[in-house]
């Protein structure tokens, strides 16, 4: 049976119940970068808020495991498995034949995610994105106070009121007038509107840590013509609530909100994507219209 880097006995069994994400050191090309575990290091707590375990795993002996784990202060297990137990236990769960660097597997034991080649600091960035969709789905949307401009005046527009006994898509942009907001994630979920009326949507709603005015104004620049509710955030208590706030004080924007999209039904949220990044992807329209 795998040891961690202090002889005891662990499988990860032991982990039911949790997202796992599994590193294998010997396939990593970083293993002598300190950069990649100093920065695990430093967001394991990233990972722990939301549920997930980290667990590394080596065919060196455990002396070996725990002189590399006092190294870069790790305080998560790191496996010794020469005979590569763990491996025949997950590679007939995994894509194609080669190993990856890393697998998530979920709480019901599903390997659901994997390395597929690219920076392996990006890709552990996009699964806290992946783990923060998980967390949402079938929860309540929060409470919140959110604005919305209704002949020239701002009124408070109550959680209840938007989606009680309706099916409606959010899209929650980092700001108005930005450049991805602006180009390609407002005008997309424009040009679907009608195809999401046809499958059943009652609302396509668009959120933004903005006031009120510059949502009026952004959706008259871009001739929303009511298709589209412009609800502004004000003072970013519903992005708050929901976990998605977003630090851009490095450029000039302050607090304002993760770009994501959702379904929501009678006001439970069944489907939720997150971007990673600034840019616009699984967020989009047509990743939504394809959901519903």
């Amino acid at each position: 049976m795998p040891t961690n880097q202090y002889g005891i006995p662990t499988t990860l069994a032991d982990d039911a119940g949790h997202h796992v994400l599994v590193l294998w050191l010997d396939r990593l090309s970083l293993s002598g970068d300190s950069e990649i575990w100093n920065w695990l290091r430093e967001d394991y707590t990233e990972f722990t808020v939301r549920n997930t375990k980290i667990v590394i795993v080596t065919r060196q002996n455990t002396a070996a495991n725990l002189q590399f784990s006092n190294r870069f202060e790790l305080f998560f297990d790191v496996l010794s498995d020469p005979e590569d137990q763990l491996i025949a236990e997950l590679k007939p769960k995994l894509p194609g034949t080669t190993l990856p660097e890393f697998c998530l597997i979920d709480p019901t034991g599903r390997v659901v995610k994997w390395s597929l080649g690219r920076s392996l600091k990006t890709e552990l960035e996009n699964l806290l994105s992946y783990l923060d969709s998980r967390r949402l789905i079938n929860d309540v949307v929060p409470e919140g106070k959110l604005f919305e401009l209704v002949e020239k005046e701002s009124e408070i527009i109550s959680i209840k009121a938007l989606f009680e006994g309706r099916k409606v898509v959010v899209f929650g942009v980092p700001g108005a007038y930005t450049p991805a907001c602006s180009a390609e994630h407002l005008p997309g979920f424009l040009n679907h509107y009608e195809e999401f009326r046809r499958r059943g949507v009652d609302s396509v709603i668009c959120i933004a840590v903005n006031d009120p005015f510059v949502m009026e104004a952004w959706g008259q620049a871009h001739a929303v013509n009511e298709r589209i509710r412009m609800v502004a955030d004000g003072d970013g208590s519903f992005t708050r609530a929901m976990g998605l706030t977003l630090d851009l004080g490095v450029f000039g924007l302050g607090k304002r909100s993760k770009r994501y999209a959702m379904i929501v039904v009678d006001g439970v949220i069944k489907h939720f994507n997150v971007e990673a990044g600034p840019f616009v992807g699984s967020s989009s329209a047509t990743d939504m219209l394809a959901l519903v």
